[in-house]
């Protein structure tokens, strides 16, 4: 199938997940008319906001984090 070229400048991420895990997000990103990949993206930046709120995780821009 190749590798298509996705217009936009946000780093690459690779995970893996079961099946039925991934036809339920799939499901849940239609129903809330997003791409898989967005509604992801959100998810994740709810449990890094949840994990700065916490303390766990220092707040964006007090270093730490890596960019790229």
């Amino acid at each position: 199938m190749g590798n298509p070229t996705v217009a936009t400048n946000k780093a690459r991420l690779v995970a893996y997940c079961e099946h039925e895990m991934k036809a339920k997000l799939e499901r849940l990103a239609e129903l809330r008319f997003r791409s898989l990949s967005n509604l992801i993206e959100a998810v994740l930046a709810e449990e890094v906001a949840r994990a700065e709120q916490s303390g766990e995780l220092p707040p964006s821009g007090e270093g730490g984090g890596n960019q790229g």
